[in-house]
């Protein structure tokens, strides 16, 4: 059965991803059969981790999914263009201003800056140029060219597309299995992450997400969704729908470890993932494997 045998991980360390529990959250999939869907994919920890039979993958970045394109068409000629490049700044900064014109190099130049910017992000300013410093070790290894060939046999499944969540969970049917972690903005939040992150998916995107996202539930899918942990979120699901839980992990977006700590997230699972006759708390907690709190969601009914 292809979803299990050897862990296979992402080519790519995406700002937020979810590699750190992707195998824990597959997990909650694995009790129901259908579509895997992702709309906002990101690394594709999660996908990776859980290697279905079918799946849908989406993103608003056109050059993260031309990156996972190239990858799922042939990753030999993006492992050797990668194989060629020197680690360093004055191969970043050439880099980091090229215009690319083919699925490949666009490919090239994405996993490049991924994996030698600061913290292994990827983030472009709102006229699309590359604005990530130079940060990464010198030993940085470019590309594993077995695990980016793991990757591409994975990917012969999925069906990639650049569009809007909307786009995606509209198309989405409720037999699918969908996962959903979007960015995390919040309305109260001003700093420059949460700054960045508004001017790509603002209140109004939450607001749609979470009236979707319920609206698919209620239909029958399973979802699985990871968010900010804040009282404006989880005011937007319905404790009918959803079962909501805190997370805790370490995180390390601080450029100093000493201002590293212990970020919690919120893990909403929508009811009908739970076995007849499992309490939900214990259920969840021998799937994930981490402690969980339950918190509290909105009582109101939709309209």
């Amino acid at each position: 059965m292809r979803e299990s045998g050897p862990e296979y991980s992402p080519f790519l360390k995406w700002a937020g991803g979810k590699r750190w529990a992707a195998h824990r959250l597959a997990a909650l999939f694995r009790t129901r059969h259908g579509r895997y869907v992702e709309p906002f994919v990101g690394s594709g920890a999660v996908f990776f981790a859980l290697r279905p039979r079918s799946a849908l993958l989406t993103d608003i970045n056109p050059d993260l999914v031309s990156a996972f394109q190239q990858v799922q068409a042939d990753p030999t000629p993006l492992a050797r263009r990668l194989g060629a490049l020197r680690v360093s700044l004055a191969e970043f900064n050439r880099l980091r201003h090229t215009r690319t014109r083919t699925l490949l190099s666009a490919a090239v130049r994405l996993i490049y800056l991924n994996k030698t910017a600061f913290n292994g992000l990827y983030r472009v300013n709102q006229q699309g140029q590359f604005n990530v410093p130079f940060g990464c070790k010198p030993a940085t290894t470019l590309c594993d060219p077995g695990a980016l060939s793991l990757c591409s046999r994975t990917l012969r499944f999925a069906v990639l597309r650049c569009c809007d969540f909307r786009d995606t969970i509209d198309e989405c049917r409720p037999s699918d299995r969908v996962y959903i972690d979007p960015p995390y903005t919040v309305t109260h939040n001003d700093n420059c992450f949460r700054r960045y992150n508004e001017r790509l998916f603002c209140w109004r995107d939450q607001e749609d997400l979470a009236s979707l996202a319920t609206s698919l539930a209620e239909r029958g899918a399973a979802v699985v969704i990871t968010n900010a942990l804040h009282d404006r979120i989880r005011s937007l699901y319905s404790g009918r729908v959803f079962l909501g839980f805190t997370t805790s992990r370490a995180t390390n977006m601080a450029g100093s470890p000493t201002h590293r700590g212990r970020c919690e997230e919120l893990l909403l699972v929508s009811r009908n993932i739970i076995p007849q006759g499992r309490q939900p708390r214990s259920f969840l907690c021998d799937q994930l494997r981490f402690p969980l709190s339950r918190v509290s969601l909105s009582s109101r009914q939709r309209a």
